[in-house]
Protein backbone atom coordinates (compact mmCIF):
# COMPACT_ATOMS: atom_id res chain seq x y z
CA UNK A 1 0.00 0.00 0.00
CA UNK A 2 1.37 3.25 -0.55
CA UNK A 3 2.66 5.78 1.99
CA UNK A 4 2.91 10.12 1.20
CA UNK A 5 6.51 11.01 0.85
CA UNK A 6 7.78 14.11 -0.81
CA UNK A 7 9.58 13.70 -4.05
CA UNK A 8 12.41 16.14 -4.21
CA UNK A 9 14.10 16.72 -7.91
CA UNK A 10 16.71 18.74 -9.37
CA UNK A 11 15.58 21.60 -11.91
CA UNK A 12 18.03 21.80 -15.08
CA UNK A 13 18.89 25.20 -13.47
CA UNK A 14 20.01 23.07 -9.92
CA UNK A 15 17.30 24.31 -7.78
CA UNK A 16 15.11 21.45 -6.06
CA UNK A 17 11.81 21.61 -6.77
CA UNK A 18 9.15 19.24 -4.61
CA UNK A 19 5.86 17.20 -6.03
CA UNK A 20 3.09 17.39 -3.88
CA UNK A 21 2.78 13.91 -1.74
CA UNK A 22 0.70 11.15 -2.21
CA UNK A 23 -0.98 10.18 1.03
CA UNK A 24 -2.39 6.63 1.40
CA UNK A 25 -6.18 5.67 2.03
CA UNK A 26 -5.64 3.06 4.84
CA UNK A 27 -7.66 3.87 7.79
CA UNK A 28 -5.60 3.96 10.95
CA UNK A 29 -6.83 2.26 14.21
CA UNK A 30 -9.11 4.57 16.44
CA UNK A 31 -6.53 4.88 19.02
CA UNK A 32 -3.94 6.19 17.17
CA UNK A 33 -6.92 9.01 15.56
CA UNK A 34 -7.91 9.93 18.97
CA UNK A 35 -4.08 9.85 20.55
CA UNK A 36 -3.11 12.75 17.03
CA UNK A 37 -6.52 14.64 17.31
CA UNK A 38 -5.55 15.36 20.83
CA UNK A 39 -2.03 16.61 20.04
CA UNK A 40 -3.21 18.68 16.26
CA UNK A 41 -6.34 19.86 18.38
CA UNK A 42 -3.81 21.28 20.83
CA UNK A 43 -1.37 22.33 18.00
CA UNK A 44 -3.92 24.55 16.42
CA UNK A 45 -5.30 26.03 19.43
CA UNK A 46 -1.64 26.63 20.51
CA UNK A 47 -1.39 28.05 17.39
CA UNK A 48 -4.06 30.31 17.19
CA UNK A 49 -3.19 31.64 21.03
CA UNK A 50 0.10 32.54 19.15
CA UNK A 51 -1.05 34.63 16.34
CA UNK A 52 -3.50 36.46 18.95
CA UNK A 53 -0.74 38.40 20.63
CA UNK A 54 -0.39 40.03 17.17
CA UNK A 55 -1.98 43.44 16.45
CA UNK A 56 -0.93 43.28 13.00
CA UNK A 57 -0.35 45.92 10.80
CA UNK A 58 1.01 34.33 -8.59
CA UNK A 59 -1.51 31.91 -7.77
CA UNK A 60 -5.23 31.31 -9.08
CA UNK A 61 -6.97 33.96 -11.09
CA UNK A 62 -10.47 35.32 -10.25
CA UNK A 63 -11.38 35.92 -13.70
CA UNK A 64 -10.84 38.60 -16.31
CA UNK A 65 -10.81 42.35 -16.10
CA UNK A 66 -14.32 43.73 -16.97
CA UNK A 67 -13.16 47.51 -17.87
CA UNK A 68 -12.72 49.19 -14.44
CA UNK A 69 -15.50 51.93 -13.86
CA UNK A 70 -17.44 51.30 -16.70
CA UNK A 71 -17.97 47.46 -15.45
CA UNK A 72 -19.20 49.04 -12.01
CA UNK A 73 -21.51 51.31 -13.90
CA UNK A 74 -23.43 48.73 -15.62
CA UNK A 75 -24.53 46.21 -12.50
CA UNK A 76 -27.79 45.62 -12.22
CA UNK A 77 -30.15 43.69 -9.95
CA UNK A 78 -30.02 43.17 -5.89
CA UNK A 79 -26.58 43.14 -4.56
CA UNK A 80 -25.33 39.55 -3.47
CA UNK A 81 -24.48 40.06 0.22
CA UNK A 82 -21.33 38.76 1.45
CA UNK A 83 -20.84 38.27 5.35
CA UNK A 84 -17.51 39.33 7.05
CA UNK A 85 -16.51 38.42 10.76
CA UNK A 86 -13.15 39.61 12.53
CA UNK A 87 -11.87 40.76 15.49
CA UNK A 88 -11.26 44.67 16.01
CA UNK A 89 -10.51 46.58 18.95
CA UNK A 90 -9.97 43.50 21.70
CA UNK A 91 -7.02 43.10 24.25
CA UNK A 92 -6.66 39.53 22.65
CA UNK A 93 -6.06 41.42 19.21
CA UNK A 94 -7.14 43.35 15.91
CA UNK A 95 -7.40 42.58 12.61
CA UNK A 96 -8.73 45.33 10.51
CA UNK A 97 -6.90 44.79 7.89
CA UNK A 98 -8.28 41.74 7.58
CA UNK A 99 -12.05 43.66 6.98
CA UNK A 100 -10.37 45.76 4.74
CA UNK A 101 -8.82 43.64 2.51
CA UNK A 102 -12.31 41.87 2.07
CA UNK A 103 -13.82 44.85 1.14
CA UNK A 104 -10.95 45.99 -1.48
CA UNK A 105 -11.83 42.44 -2.87
CA UNK A 106 -15.66 43.54 -3.23
CA UNK A 107 -14.95 46.69 -4.46
CA UNK A 108 -12.39 45.28 -7.13
CA UNK A 109 -14.94 42.53 -8.37
CA UNK A 110 -17.75 45.12 -8.98
CA UNK A 111 -15.05 47.88 -10.55
CA UNK A 112 -13.22 45.60 -12.76
CA UNK A 113 -14.55 41.91 -13.04
CA UNK A 114 -18.63 42.89 -13.52
CA UNK A 115 -19.47 41.70 -9.67
CA UNK A 116 -21.18 38.65 -9.72
CA UNK A 117 -22.70 37.89 -13.48
CA UNK A 118 -23.32 41.63 -13.56
CA UNK A 119 -24.77 41.58 -9.85
CA UNK A 120 -23.18 44.16 -7.44
CA UNK A 121 -20.90 42.32 -4.87
CA UNK A 122 -22.06 43.88 -1.25
CA UNK A 123 -20.06 43.09 2.13
CA UNK A 124 -22.06 43.30 5.55
CA UNK A 125 -18.97 43.28 8.86
CA UNK A 126 -19.30 42.49 12.14
CA UNK A 127 -16.48 43.24 14.79
CA UNK A 128 -15.65 40.65 17.47
CA UNK A 129 -14.15 40.22 20.55
CA UNK A 130 -12.61 37.12 20.49
CA UNK A 131 -14.92 35.75 22.64
CA UNK A 132 -17.48 32.91 22.06
CA UNK A 133 -20.42 35.16 22.87
CA UNK A 134 -19.19 38.02 20.72
CA UNK A 135 -18.89 35.69 17.74
CA UNK A 136 -22.06 33.74 18.44
CA UNK A 137 -23.11 37.38 18.38
CA UNK A 138 -21.84 38.59 14.80
CA UNK A 139 -23.36 35.25 13.72
CA UNK A 140 -27.01 35.38 14.40
CA UNK A 141 -26.80 39.60 13.31
CA UNK A 142 -24.96 38.24 9.93
CA UNK A 143 -27.41 35.13 9.36
CA UNK A 144 -30.46 37.67 9.88
CA UNK A 145 -28.87 39.41 6.50
CA UNK A 146 -29.61 36.21 4.04
CA UNK A 147 -25.69 36.32 3.10
CA UNK A 148 -24.32 33.73 0.32
CA UNK A 149 -21.33 32.91 2.56
CA UNK A 150 -19.31 34.23 5.66
CA UNK A 151 -15.60 34.94 5.29
CA UNK A 152 -13.70 34.82 8.73
CA UNK A 153 -11.24 37.19 8.45
CA UNK A 154 -9.37 36.36 12.40
CA UNK A 155 -12.14 35.05 15.07
CA UNK A 156 -10.78 33.03 17.91
CA UNK A 157 -14.47 32.45 18.95
CA UNK A 158 -15.34 31.10 15.72
CA UNK A 159 -15.87 27.65 17.39
CA UNK A 160 -19.07 28.91 18.93
CA UNK A 161 -20.43 30.54 16.42
CA UNK A 162 -20.13 26.87 13.60
CA UNK A 163 -23.48 25.58 14.87
CA UNK A 164 -25.23 28.95 13.79
CA UNK A 165 -23.98 28.92 10.29
CA UNK A 166 -24.21 24.82 9.67
CA UNK A 167 -27.64 25.46 11.04
CA UNK A 168 -28.59 28.17 8.55
CA UNK A 169 -26.74 25.80 6.13
CA UNK A 170 -24.41 29.23 5.14
CA UNK A 171 -21.05 28.25 4.50
CA UNK A 172 -18.03 29.81 6.63
CA UNK A 173 -14.82 30.15 4.33
CA UNK A 174 -11.69 31.52 5.10
CA UNK A 175 -8.17 32.15 3.88
CA UNK A 176 -6.44 32.30 7.28
CA UNK A 177 -8.13 29.68 9.41
CA UNK A 178 -7.47 29.68 13.56
CA UNK A 179 -9.19 27.62 15.79
CA UNK A 180 -10.03 23.65 15.55
CA UNK A 181 -13.76 24.41 15.81
CA UNK A 182 -13.70 26.06 11.95
CA UNK A 183 -10.91 23.61 10.90
CA UNK A 184 -13.56 21.00 12.33
CA UNK A 185 -16.65 21.92 10.27
CA UNK A 186 -17.89 20.26 7.39
CA UNK A 187 -19.95 23.59 6.43
CA UNK A 188 -16.44 25.45 6.93
CA UNK A 189 -14.36 26.20 3.75
CA UNK A 190 -10.51 26.97 4.34
CA UNK A 191 -8.66 28.20 1.32
CA UNK A 192 -5.23 27.72 3.38
CA UNK A 193 -3.88 25.65 5.88
CA UNK A 194 -3.03 28.41 8.30
CA UNK A 195 -0.14 27.96 10.65
CA UNK A 196 -0.86 24.16 11.12
CA UNK A 197 0.15 24.00 7.43
CA UNK A 198 2.75 26.47 7.04
CA UNK A 199 4.89 24.89 10.11
CA UNK A 200 4.29 21.54 8.46
CA UNK A 201 5.40 22.06 5.33
CA UNK A 202 8.21 24.26 6.89
CA UNK A 203 9.58 21.25 8.64
CA UNK A 204 9.20 19.25 5.62
CA UNK A 205 11.74 21.62 3.43
CA UNK A 206 14.19 21.41 6.55
CA UNK A 207 14.17 17.55 6.45
CA UNK A 208 13.65 16.53 3.07
CA UNK A 209 15.34 19.26 1.10
CA UNK A 210 17.79 20.84 3.39
CA UNK A 211 18.46 17.36 5.07
CA UNK A 212 18.91 19.41 8.91
CA UNK A 213 20.63 17.74 11.81
CA UNK A 214 19.63 20.41 14.50
CA UNK A 215 17.13 22.25 14.71
CA UNK A 216 16.23 24.40 18.06
CA UNK A 217 13.12 26.60 18.16
CA UNK A 218 12.16 29.47 19.94
CA UNK A 219 8.60 29.79 21.02
CA UNK A 220 6.08 31.41 22.86
CA UNK A 221 5.97 30.36 26.62
CA UNK A 222 2.55 28.72 27.72
CA UNK A 223 2.89 25.95 29.93
CA UNK A 224 0.00 23.15 29.42
CA UNK A 225 -1.41 24.92 26.43
CA UNK A 226 1.57 24.15 24.44
CA UNK A 227 2.77 20.95 25.57
CA UNK A 228 1.12 18.46 23.25
CA UNK A 229 2.06 20.32 20.13
CA UNK A 230 5.29 20.54 21.02
CA UNK A 231 5.50 16.94 21.92
CA UNK A 232 4.50 16.37 18.73
CA UNK A 233 6.69 18.74 16.83
CA UNK A 234 10.08 16.79 18.52
CA UNK A 235 8.70 13.21 17.60
CA UNK A 236 8.30 14.61 13.75
CA UNK A 237 11.71 16.00 13.76
CA UNK A 238 13.14 12.64 15.43
CA UNK A 239 11.39 10.43 12.99
CA UNK A 240 12.72 12.62 10.44
CA UNK A 241 16.56 11.83 11.15
CA UNK A 242 16.83 15.50 13.42
CA UNK A 243 19.60 14.16 16.23
CA UNK A 244 19.82 18.12 17.96
CA UNK A 245 16.36 19.56 18.57
CA UNK A 246 16.15 22.10 21.20
CA UNK A 247 12.95 23.47 22.31
CA UNK A 248 13.62 27.43 24.39
CA UNK A 249 10.11 28.59 25.85
CA UNK A 250 9.71 32.78 26.13
CA UNK A 251 7.06 35.05 27.58
CA UNK A 252 5.59 37.01 24.56
CA UNK A 253 6.14 40.28 26.73
CA UNK A 254 10.31 39.38 27.54
CA UNK A 255 12.10 42.25 28.60
CA UNK A 256 15.27 41.24 26.92
CA UNK A 257 14.99 38.23 23.83
CA UNK A 258 18.98 38.22 23.96
CA UNK A 259 19.23 35.24 26.81
CA UNK A 260 16.76 33.38 25.09
CA UNK A 261 18.51 33.51 21.88
CA UNK A 262 21.73 33.02 22.76
CA UNK A 263 20.29 29.89 24.39
CA UNK A 264 18.51 28.88 21.15
CA UNK A 265 21.67 29.76 18.85
CA UNK A 266 24.22 27.70 21.32
CA UNK A 267 26.03 25.15 19.14
CA UNK A 268 25.20 27.30 16.21
CA UNK A 269 21.89 24.95 14.62
CA UNK A 270 21.11 24.43 10.98
CA UNK A 271 18.15 25.87 11.65
CA UNK A 272 16.21 27.91 13.79
CA UNK A 273 12.63 28.10 14.20
CA UNK A 274 11.14 30.90 15.76
CA UNK A 275 6.95 30.45 16.97
CA UNK A 276 5.77 33.76 17.54
CA UNK A 277 3.50 36.81 16.86
CA UNK A 278 4.01 39.68 14.65
CA UNK A 279 5.11 42.29 17.62
CA UNK A 280 7.29 39.93 19.19
CA UNK A 281 9.31 38.60 15.91
CA UNK A 282 10.36 42.17 15.41
CA UNK A 283 12.08 42.20 18.79
CA UNK A 284 13.26 38.76 17.95
CA UNK A 285 14.87 39.93 14.63
CA UNK A 286 16.28 42.71 16.79
CA UNK A 287 17.74 41.15 18.91
CA UNK A 288 19.19 38.34 16.67
CA UNK A 289 20.71 41.08 14.29
CA UNK A 290 22.62 42.29 17.50
CA UNK A 291 23.60 39.15 18.68
CA UNK A 292 25.33 38.73 14.81
CA UNK A 293 23.34 34.64 14.83
CA UNK A 294 24.12 34.04 11.66
CA UNK A 295 21.93 30.46 11.88
CA UNK A 296 18.89 30.43 9.59
CA UNK A 297 15.72 31.55 11.44
CA UNK A 298 12.08 30.89 9.74
CA UNK A 299 9.10 32.18 11.03
CA UNK A 300 5.61 31.12 10.86
CA UNK A 301 2.61 33.18 8.94
CA UNK A 302 1.86 35.22 11.33
CA UNK A 303 5.34 36.87 11.00
CA UNK A 304 5.27 36.96 7.33
CA UNK A 305 4.89 41.11 7.05
CA UNK A 306 7.15 43.73 5.83
CA UNK A 307 7.49 45.24 9.27
CA UNK A 308 9.46 42.14 10.83
CA UNK A 309 12.01 41.93 8.16
CA UNK A 310 12.63 45.70 8.42
CA UNK A 311 13.04 45.47 11.95
CA UNK A 312 16.38 43.35 11.25
CA UNK A 313 17.88 46.27 9.99
CA UNK A 314 19.42 45.31 6.81
CA UNK A 315 20.49 41.67 8.47
CA UNK A 316 18.29 39.75 6.54
CA UNK A 317 20.20 37.39 4.49
CA UNK A 318 19.47 34.12 7.07
CA UNK A 319 15.67 35.25 7.91
CA UNK A 320 13.26 32.76 5.97
CA UNK A 321 9.42 33.25 6.10
CA UNK A 322 6.63 29.88 5.47
CA UNK A 323 3.57 31.71 3.88
CA UNK A 324 0.36 30.46 2.44
CA UNK A 325 0.23 33.11 -0.09
CA UNK A 326 2.48 33.98 -2.94
CA UNK A 327 4.67 37.06 -2.37
CA UNK A 328 2.69 40.46 -3.49
CA UNK A 329 6.65 42.21 -4.45
CA UNK A 330 6.84 45.68 -6.08
CA UNK A 331 5.35 44.77 -9.51
CA UNK A 332 4.29 41.87 -11.85
CA UNK A 333 2.17 39.44 -10.67
CA UNK A 334 -1.36 38.61 -12.44
CA UNK A 335 -4.09 41.24 -11.94
CA UNK A 336 -5.63 40.31 -8.70
CA UNK A 337 -2.30 40.38 -7.05
CA UNK A 338 -1.84 43.58 -8.73
CA UNK A 339 -4.69 44.77 -7.90
CA UNK A 340 -4.69 43.58 -3.87
CA UNK A 341 -0.94 45.56 -4.08
CA UNK A 342 -2.81 48.38 -5.25
CA UNK A 343 -5.87 48.35 -2.69
CA UNK A 344 -3.91 47.33 0.41
CA UNK A 345 -0.71 49.36 2.23
CA UNK A 346 1.98 47.84 2.74
CA UNK A 347 1.55 47.91 6.26
CA UNK A 348 -1.41 46.01 6.03
CA UNK A 349 -0.24 43.09 4.46
CA UNK A 350 -0.15 40.09 5.62
CA UNK A 351 -0.88 36.59 5.05
CA UNK A 352 -4.26 37.08 6.68
CA UNK A 353 -4.94 39.97 4.64
CA UNK A 354 -3.95 38.01 1.21
CA UNK A 355 -6.49 35.46 3.13
CA UNK A 356 -9.30 37.97 3.19
CA UNK A 357 -9.05 39.53 -0.13
CA UNK A 358 -8.39 36.06 -1.78
CA UNK A 359 -11.42 34.48 -0.02
CA UNK A 360 -13.93 36.96 -1.40
CA UNK A 361 -12.61 36.17 -4.93
CA UNK A 362 -12.59 32.89 -4.86
CA UNK A 363 -16.54 32.52 -3.60
CA UNK A 364 -16.79 35.24 -6.61
CA UNK A 365 -15.21 33.17 -9.00
CA UNK A 366 -17.27 29.60 -7.94
CA UNK A 367 -20.18 31.01 -8.38
CA UNK A 368 -19.52 33.22 -11.54
CA UNK A 369 -22.00 31.38 -14.48
CA UNK A 370 -24.44 29.68 -12.25
CA UNK A 371 -28.17 29.92 -12.67
CA UNK A 372 -28.87 31.47 -9.44
CA UNK A 373 -26.11 32.39 -6.33
CA UNK A 374 -27.21 30.62 -3.52
CA UNK A 375 -25.72 29.44 -0.24
CA UNK A 376 -26.59 25.89 -1.25
CA UNK A 377 -25.14 26.87 -4.82
CA UNK A 378 -21.83 27.51 -3.26
CA UNK A 379 -21.91 24.56 -1.11
CA UNK A 380 -22.93 22.17 -4.21
CA UNK A 381 -19.34 24.19 -5.65
CA UNK A 382 -17.04 23.89 -2.98
CA UNK A 383 -17.86 20.46 -2.12
CA UNK A 384 -16.87 19.73 -6.00
CA UNK A 385 -13.66 21.48 -6.04
CA UNK A 386 -10.98 19.75 -7.29
CA UNK A 387 -7.55 21.94 -8.27
CA UNK A 388 -9.75 25.24 -8.29
CA UNK A 389 -7.21 27.82 -9.18
CA UNK A 390 -6.68 29.91 -5.60
CA UNK A 391 -5.85 33.74 -5.50
CA UNK A 392 -2.39 34.09 -4.58
CA UNK A 393 -2.23 30.34 -3.42
CA UNK A 394 -2.09 27.05 -3.93
CA UNK A 395 -5.05 25.59 -6.12
CA UNK A 396 -7.74 24.23 -4.01
CA UNK A 397 -9.76 20.43 -3.12
CA UNK A 398 -12.77 21.01 -0.54
CA UNK A 399 -13.01 17.15 -0.36
CA UNK A 400 -12.87 17.10 2.99
CA UNK A 401 -9.35 14.63 2.60
CA UNK A 402 -6.31 16.77 2.78
CA UNK A 403 -6.47 16.67 6.34
CA UNK A 404 -8.33 13.65 7.34
CA UNK A 405 -8.56 15.26 11.12
CA UNK A 406 -9.66 18.74 9.49
CA UNK A 407 -12.05 18.70 7.10
CA UNK A 408 -12.42 22.13 6.04
CA UNK A 409 -8.86 22.44 4.75
CA UNK A 410 -8.97 22.54 1.71
CA UNK A 411 -4.98 23.34 0.99
CA UNK A 412 -2.13 22.73 2.87
CA UNK A 413 0.27 24.16 0.15
CA UNK A 414 2.86 26.65 1.68
CA UNK A 415 5.75 28.86 -0.15
CA UNK A 416 8.79 29.61 1.55
CA UNK A 417 10.17 33.30 1.34
CA UNK A 418 13.12 35.50 1.82
CA UNK A 419 13.25 39.66 2.11
CA UNK A 420 15.03 40.90 -0.73
CA UNK A 421 15.48 44.68 -2.19
CA UNK A 422 12.59 45.73 0.24
CA UNK A 423 10.06 43.18 -0.45
CA UNK A 424 9.35 39.41 0.14
CA UNK A 425 10.64 36.63 -2.63
CA UNK A 426 10.36 33.35 -3.52
CA UNK A 427 13.36 31.33 -2.64
CA UNK A 428 12.13 27.63 -3.93
CA UNK A 429 10.23 28.85 -7.03
CA UNK A 430 7.84 25.52 -5.83
CA UNK A 431 5.00 24.85 -3.37
CA UNK A 432 5.87 22.65 -0.31
CA UNK A 433 3.58 20.23 1.26
CA UNK A 434 3.87 18.67 4.92
CA UNK A 435 0.53 17.28 5.34
CA UNK A 436 1.87 13.73 5.15
CA UNK A 437 4.19 14.72 8.57
CA UNK A 438 1.20 14.59 10.32
CA UNK A 439 1.07 10.31 10.85
CA UNK A 440 4.30 10.90 12.43
CA UNK A 441 2.85 13.14 15.56
CA UNK A 442 2.53 9.89 17.37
Amino acid sequence: MKTGRMVTQQSPSGRSTVKPPELDDRSVASRAVRQASRILLAFSVALSVVVAGCTSQRGGSSGAAAGGSAAASRLTGPAVTVGFVTVENSTVGSYPETRKAAQAAVDYANTSLGGLDGRPLRLISCATDGSPESSQNCANRLVATKPLAVVGGIDFGAEAAMPIYETAHIPYVTGSPQLSGELGSHNAFAFSGGSLSELLGLTDYLTNIRHVRSVHALYLDLPGLLSAAIQGSQNVLHHKGVSDVKLVPEKSDAADFAPALTQVAAGKPDAIIVVFQAATCTRIVQAAAALNIRSDIYFIGPCTTPAVPRAASGRTDNLYFASSYLPVGTSDGDADTAAFRKAIPEADRSSSSQGSFSAVLNIRSLLAGTAQPTSAALLTALRASHDRPNVMAHPFTCDGKQIDIFPAICNTAVRLLAWKNNTFTDVTGNWLDGRQLIKLIN
